[in-house]
């Protein structure tokens, strides 16, 4: 294309193609860039701006930003990159728009889905950079870091590359693989799936019988008037459908039992992976996504392991068997049967590629539809404070139209395709009854009226196989998209595998240093700037901040949420990420700001910490945390069971508990988060007072917006911008009159 050259080392990736530009998107791409003018990265999507769903396009250029979208004006929009003020993602409910500002006018540049949040905020901060004089290739290189990050796609059929996949395409390159791997699920189970297919050879054998039992019925019994065999043939007939029946309950049973096994052993190891994921997986993924594999995604894929292995051997078995039969019968019917047989393996090749994006869409749609319930039946009490009802229930409606209008969509082609199908073969039916009939009529003697209903009963039974290899490739398709989404999962880096080969035992006594620590959620977006701080074992610390200063980052580093840091925490003069991460974490209380409790009794909430605990030691915890006198007056006491996070207790009180639970785990470092943010007076003294019972002799490190709290700590750093500007004791620094002395005056 005229002008068009690609960067070394870039790295163009695409949420929906795999092609650097769609095809769709070419040849206006082509009209519109310059002699000379460089494509630097691009991006497609699958929302236009007005919000419905349809492909849009982004390219960044050496110069230029270059638009897409059948919402602009003539379907496109472009914009010198210096003429751009700024640049900035805006995220919305289920969507986001990419925005920029040229002369204090705000212009709508692209809307897009959250699965490519993360690269629009890479191109919008690599904007920002370059025009704000920071350095070009430097630039480039961290946006190329962060497109990189993205998962790769296969270059044939566009699927996302699964993580430790060596670059195999489960689709393409990697069925042996996907296979292999379905196996090892199975074989567990390997003898039951065996009996199971025998049962099925038996079943699949008997009814067989029948037509060729029907044709010997209307030849050698009727035309002869034969009595004796009208009955021999009617308990035959009774006995092997009796048979079937007998048999196939038991086939049934042995199936449904084994599969029931493998989806239950599938659901518990992802479900594992899932809790011991790091959090920056959660940070990209939704819940509602991650729920709906565990449950949706493993049904999908006990339903391909009871086909593959039971299915295509029976099924396979019947063609061959109904083949041999009916060519024994009579070889010139059985290649008029045939016939339809090229027609129906194309029409279902058509309908497979046809309705592959369809599926995909709809997966996507009832997986954003689990989300919303995910967010809004545990927000229940939000949204009935805020009178947010009828809002909700438009966003679900709207989720559920989206999904209606992919259901209509499909449907269109599902319900033409079977009933084009069923003609076919009717078709071929109705050309085997006519030459047939014309064969019985005219020449008895090599055709007779019994073999002529056989062989329209074999007919009709000889396309259910046909039509189920057709379909095989959309049925493996289908697979092998909920194996990616359940794969990656279970191929994701959990946090244990950080911490192989790790000290397991050593004495902890609470001296928690950070040395030189750089963090960044996302490449470009530094969010701890060269901190430095150190406390020492029993000392309590103090966190204060405005908001996204960084204080709640320093603490998911020191509870080792995430691990990916430039510089050094130390616990006890050992390097944490050197420490085995379930022992380390056996010596860190943590306090939330918003107290999480299970649906359970309050004594398995307060005993979460430490289950092998005995009610002495929860009753003493709960009166060390101010909790024992409630709990007491409570109809079922420590007994009462709570509704989902802890509904039925006030928010003072599910405070309390969880200051229980983090006492009844005797830790040596205390983390306390906001421990009494949203209460009255009257309960922040009691929680202050068990605060003040639950810190004695231990590290603590406090978060607090209510700087009364931290008069009694030993040292408190002030965090502005990922950076400590402020340190010292409360005295200290109220004497420097700075940053903390503006905040306690506020």
């Amino acid at each position: 294309m005229k002008g068009m050259k690609k960067m070394n080392g870039d790295i163009s990736e695409h949420n929906y193609s795999n092609k650097q530009i769609p095809a769709e998107f070419e040849g206006k791409i082509n009209g519109l860039l310059k002699d000379g003018e460089e494509i630097r990265f691009t991006l497609s999507g699958d929302l236009l701006l007005n919000g419905s769903y349809g492909s849009s396009f982004v390219c960044i250029t050496d110069i230029r930003l270059i638009a897409l979208d059948s919402s602009h004006p003539e379907g496109v929009f472009t914009i010198n990159l210096n003429e751009i003020t700024n640049a900035r993602v805006k995220r919305m409910y289920g969507n986001c728009l990419f925005k920029v500002e040229i002369q204090d006018k705000i212009i709508n540049v692209a809307r897009f889905t959250y699965a490519v949040a993360d690269l629009f905020d890479g191109i919008a901060q690599f904007i920002n950079n370059i025009n704000n004089g920071m350095d070009y290739n430097e630039q480039i290189e961290i946006l190329n870091e962060c497109f990189e990050k993205r998962k790769r796609r296969c270059p044939k059929c566009g699927r996302k590359l699964p993580k430790n996949s060596d670059n195999k395409c489960l689709n393409c390159e990697g069925r042996k693989t996907f296979l292999a791997r379905i196996y090892s699920y199975m074989k567990p189970y390997i003898p039951m799936l065996l009996l199971s297919l025998f049962l099925s050879c038996l079943t699949t054998a008997a009814s067989l019988m029948p037509p060729y039992l029907t044709k010997e019925l209307v030849d050698g019994v009727l035309l002869r008037a034969d009595m004796k065999g009208l009955r021999r043939i009617v308990l035959i007939l009774l006995a092997i459908y009796a048979f079937e029946a007998l048999v196939g309950c038991a086939r049934n049973y042995v199936l449904r039992i084994t599969g029931n096994k493998i989806v239950t052993n599938l659901r518990d190891e992802v479900y594992a992976k899932a809790q011991h994921l790091p959090m920056k997986y959660y940070d990209k993924t939704s819940t509602g996504s991650v729920i709906n594999r565990i449950s949706g995604d493993t049904s999908n894929l006990q339903s391909f392991m009871m086909r593959i292995s039971q299915d295509v051997i029976i099924q396979f078995m019947t063609l061959i068997g109904i083949a041999i039969i009916m060519v024994s019968l009579n070889w010139k019917l059985s290649l008029l049967s045939l016939t339809p047989v090229p027609i129906v393996v194309i029409g279902s090749k058509i309908f497979a590629d046809k309705m592959r994006p369809i599926y995909i869409r709809i997966w996507k749609r009832n997986s954003r539809i689990t989300s919303i319930l995910a967010d809004t039946l545990p927000g229940i009490r939000v949204i009935k404070s805020f009178t947010s009802e009828q809002r909700a229930i438009n966003a679900f409606e709207e989720s559920t139209k989206e999904l209606l209008n992919e259901n209509i969509r499909a449907a269109k082609i599902t319900s033409v395709y079977p009933s084009v199908v069923s003609f076919l073969v009717m078709c071929g039916g109705l050309v085997i009854w006519g030459l047939g009939g014309y064969m019985v009529i005219k020449y008895p003697e090599q055709l007779s009226v019994g073999v002529l209903v056989a062989f329209i009963s074999y007919t009709s039974r000889f396309y259910g196989p046909v039509q189920f290899f057709a379909n095989l490739n959309d049925t493996f398709q289908s697979a092998i998209t909920s194996a990616e989404r359940i794969f990656e999962i279970i191929d994701a880096e959990s946090e244990e595998e950080s911490g192989k080969d790790t000290i397991k035992d050593m004495e902890v006594k609470g001296k928690i240093e950070f040395k030189d620590v750089t963090f960044f959620y996302e490449r470009g977006k530094k969010v701890l700037d060269s901190v430095n701080f150190t406390i020492e074992p029993g000392q309590t610390l103090g966190i204060v901040g405005t908001t996204g200063s960084g204080k709640s980052t320093i603490i998911n580093l020191i509870m080792r949420f995430y691990e990916d840091y430039e510089g050094q925490i130390l616990l006890d003069g050992v390097d944490v990420r050197d420490i085995d991460l379930k022992f380390y974490r056996s010596h860190v209380g943590y306090v939330l700001q918003e107290p999480m409790l299970f649906r359970n009794t309050i004594f398995e909430n307060i005993a979460y910490s430490k289950p092998d605990s005995s009610i002495e030691e929860v009753i003493e915890a709960a009166r060390i945390a101010n909790a024992h006198g409630f709990i007491s007056k409570l109809p079922d006491a420590y007994d009462t069971m709570l509704g989902e996070r802890g509904t039925g207790l006030s928010g003072g009180e599910k405070q309390r508990i969880s200051i229980a639970r983090a006492v009844l785990k005797n830790p040596k470092i205390l983390i306390l988060d906001e421990a009494t943010a949203s209460v009255d007076s009257q309960t922040e003294h009691l929680i202050q007072e068990a605060i003040d019972r639950l810190v004695q002799g231990r590290t603590t490190i406090m978060i607090a917006h209510r700087l009364s709290t931290l008069k009694r700590a030993d040292k408190i750093i002030v965090v502005e911008n990922g950076k400590i500007i402020e340190s010292g004791t409360h005295d200290e620094l109220m004497a420097l009159r700075g940053k903390f002395y503006n905040m306690v005056q506020i």
